[in-house]
């Protein structure tokens, strides 16, 4: 595994971790994980595609991520709840969008999945290649928690198998492992690679979700004018994080349909056109 796919995970860790949380987490010694256990109590997990494939976990400790979310929240927070695992999707999202931004500072064109958190004792992580992962342990005042990294360089016959699923848009976590292209199967065609149906229906059913959640706090904030000032503010914190996953599942599934009516030879050759309007040629007398 190249260690300069593992630096940008280790250095958005402490970055986001800093920023978001307000505590500098410090980092241990790397060591490589051979089992599919989990090293703490709730794992985010989330999918990295494009010049770099695989998946990166970061699982904490209850202690940990309770005390991290009340730093983010301004909320106590004594054990984990759904604001612990919404703040887990959250951290997991911006540590592996802070190491892809490093990675594209190298040249590399990297993209990711929507997070998925795993939580109980003794859970498991399978990435999304079947090999053993990176572990970077860190500790806080509060407890540990451990960033198992588990990516490679994707290989030119697997981009030119699977370029059109990864082109401009986010993956599934669940994605299958990718593999190279059967030869006696290579007929070309004019039509577009077919984009994964379950896909949208995943992230439509995850937008309604969202929004009805949403809704409900908003009707809840209306309706209920002597709620505790602190479920007030903490509701009040939420629905911006969920407006902000509404407009990205929104652009997700918008970009599955204009591709869907992308032809292959649209996307290969694009046409660029340069003016909205088009005149025929003034025709002037000699």
């Amino acid at each position: 595994m190249d260690v300069k796919l593992i630096n940008p995970f280790l250095d958005a860790t402490v970055e986001v971790l800093k920023k978001m949380a307000f505590v500098e987490p410090r980092p241990g010694k790397v060591y490589l994980k051979t089992s599919s256990v989990a090293y703490g109590d709730v794992s985010g997990i989330i999918g990295i595609t494009g010049d770099a494939t695989g998946s990166l976990a970061i699982s904490f400790s209850e202690s940990c991520i309770c005390h991290l979310i009340a730093g983010m929240l301004g909320e106590p927070c004594t054990e984990a709840n759904q604001d612990v695992f919404d703040g887990v999707g959250e951290i997991t999202n911006m540590i592996s969008g802070a190491a892809r931004t490093r990675m594209e500072k190298d040249g590399m064109e990297v993209y990711a999945a929507i997070p998925s958190v795993i939580y109980g004792k003794d859970h498991m992580i399978n990435h999304i290649l079947k090999s053993p992962s990176i572990v970077i342990p860190f500790v806080t005042d509060h407890g540990s928690f451990v960033a198992d990294v588990c990516i490679r360089r994707t290989t030119e016959d697997v981009k030119v198998a699977e370029n059109y699923q990864v082109l401009n848009k986010k993956t599934v976590v669940q994605a299958p492992q990718y593999e190279a292209p059967n030869k006696q199967n290579t007929q070309k065609t004019d039509a577009a690679p077919t984009l994964s149906v379950d896909k949208k229906e995943l992230l439509t059913k995850k937008l309604h979700e969202i929004t009805a959640m949403r809704d409900d706090m908003v009707k809840q904030l209306s309706e209920k004018p002597f709620m505790q000032i602190s479920q007030r503010q903490l509701l009040k914190k939420q629905i911006p994080i969920l407006d902000a996953q509404i407009k990205r599942l929104r652009l997700d599934i918008s970009t599955i349909a204009m591709l869907s009516n992308l032809t292959k030879d649209d996307i290969e050759n694009p046409k660029v056109v340069q003016h909205y309007q088009h005149y025929e040629p003034s025709k002037r007398k000699p």
